[in-house]
């Protein structure tokens, strides 16, 4: 082996590595002997470079087929194992969720979103604060009908944006999210902002920023020590200083609802918290200014960044798939008409809307890999052993791209989800695209609402055309925390 290039560092760049190669040979001396298979990988980054060849999932594809369902890969200081297939996925995070629940450790690099709010947190405060949001949502209508004036107030506004644009070439992304957003807004804060608010728009802008950053920071998770090296190479100090500002935006909300507050008349998710908060203390585990702070965040996360994506996605195969869109504004008119608004009570009678979203979800895979969870203990399974601090890795894309489950899957064809007699076929196994067992997204029910009151209103008053007729934009994904389609722009023509 060449070790000339360990004479070009300096003495304590050398004392880390060797630092970190003792660790890494603990490590492998403590592992149980049967943890599942995977790529032989080199000392201290351990895969990386083979995940730095090409797209994740191409990769992981790749792994399965050699590998199985189950299969390790070590990325710099982490052990991963993948978990793939519908079979496999069901037992280890629906038959043992006990065991595959929480979170790693490593999640969440911002100091104070750790075990806070309930994307990073696990075991007994995960659940505490869970439960709470969920009854708390869904007493201001999050997954019920009383929740659809919210949206298409909001629905309106955003026709009217694109209307505005008289039929130019138009990127919708920083519109979507904003949109979004301001449902969440009217949820968590009791108010919705004017599209123009320079402080709305800063703050979606920090939550969309930071989102992407956390996918680029996976390599400060991978080698902890790269957040001491100096400047800003990984965005790291960037990721904070965001962060920071959206805590602050939090925390102002906060108070101005603590200046407000009535006993009597919780208005939002804010005020639900104030009220436990009183009832119990501000120091109690869970009602707590942090994890407020945290809950919120995991809300405009939940709740904005895969919706837009998914509205995105729905835009761009409308613009690939025209006969697809005829049929779904013929299915809109002759549900609805072009007098009113599309509602959820016109839902069931639009089956083939939900075929198209279906496919929607399906091949737009905007959670391929979920969020990873973190084995607190040595889990057995299948035979193998999950060592305790590896990272977990729900691979749904190996779900929602099986050719056994999906003929010709890189194919979009809403008609796979109808039967013979023109209903929807299909939903439990598309269920999975919203993750499984018991950290299933927190958003799915008001993701539904959005997207058909959102994609069907769109529907019903533009007809969708591409920027260039000769070059379609590309529907390649960016594969991070999420998947979301490459920027791209389109006319909206109106039709009444």
């Amino acid at each position: 082996m060449n070790i000339d290039w360990i004479s070009g560092l300096d003495d304590i760049t050398v004392a880390i590595v060797v630092l970190l190669l003792t660790l890494l040979a603990i490590r492998l001396l403590q592992s149980p002997s049967n943890v599942p298979p995977g790529p032989t990988g080199y000392p201290v980054v351990g895969s990386m470079p083979l995940m730095g060849r090409g797209n994740p999932l191409d990769i992981f594809r790749t792994l399965r087929a050699k590998y199985g369902d189950v299969f390790s890969i070590q990325i710099g200081s982490t052990f991963n194992v993948v978990i793939n297939g519908l079979d496999a996925l069901n037992e280890a995070f629906v038959k043992n969720a006990d065991k595959f629940s929480d979170r790693p450790d490593n999640l969440a690099v911002q100091d104070y979103l750790r075990g806070k709010g309930i994307g990073a947190s696990s075991g007994d405060h995960w659940k505490q604060t869970r439960t709470f949001s969920l009854m708390t949502l869904r007493g201001f209508g999050f997954g019920r009908k009383i929740l659809e004036t919210k949206v298409k107030e909001e629905v309106t506004e955003y026709l009217d944006v694109i209307e505005g644009q008289k039929g130019q070439p138009y990127d919708a992304k920083e519109l979507t999210h904003i949109a979004v957003s301001n449902i969440i807004c009217s949820i968590a804060f009791g108010s919705r902002y004017n599209y123009s608010d320079k402080k709305f728009k800063h703050l979606t802008a920090l939550l969309n920023e930071n989102f992407r950053l956390n996918s680029v920071n996976g390599a400060i998770r991978q080698l902890p020590w790269l957040r001491y090296l100096p400047g800003d190479f990984f965005s790291i100090k960037k990721f904070h200083r965001n962060g920071d500002q959206i805590k602050e935006f939090a925390n102002d909300q906060i108070a101005e609802h603590r200046e407000s507050f009535d006993e009597n008349n919780p208005r939002d998710f804010i005020d639900a918290f104030i009220q436990q908060q009183k009832k119990y203390g501000q120091d109690h585990p869970i009602f707590e200014d942090n994890n407020l702070a945290a809950a919120i965040k995991d809300l405009f996360s939940a709740g904005t960044e895969t919706i837009s994506a998914m509205i995105r996605w729905s835009i761009l195969y409308l613009l690939h798939n025209k006969p697809v869109q005829d049929k779904l504004r013929l299915e809109i008119e002759s549900v609805v008409g072009t007098s009113r608004l599309p509602s959820l009570d016109d839902k069931p009678n639009m089956p083939y809307y939900e075929a198209f979203i279906m496919e929607v979800l399906r091949m737009g895979n905007i959670a391929p890999l979920s969020v990873g969870h973190g084995a607190r203990t040595d889990i057995p399974f299948r035979g193998m052993v999950i060592p305790k601090g590896s990272v977990i890795i729900p691979n749904l894309d190996s779900v929602l791209s099986d050719a056994e489950l999906f003929k010709e899957p890189k194919m979009f064809d809403p008609e796979r989800f109808l039967g013979n007699d023109g209903n929807v076929i299909g939903q439990k196994t598309m269920a999975i695209a919203f993750s499984l067992g018991r950290r299933m997204c927190l958003g799915q029910s008001l993701a539904k609402i959005e997207m058909f009151l959102f994609i069907t209103a769109m529907i019903q008053r533009f007809e969708f055309i591409p920027e260039n007729p000769e070059r379609l934009p590309s529907l390649e994904g960016i594969v991070g925390l999420s998947r979301t389609p490459k920027a791209y722009r389109f006319r909206a023509v109106k039709l009444h």
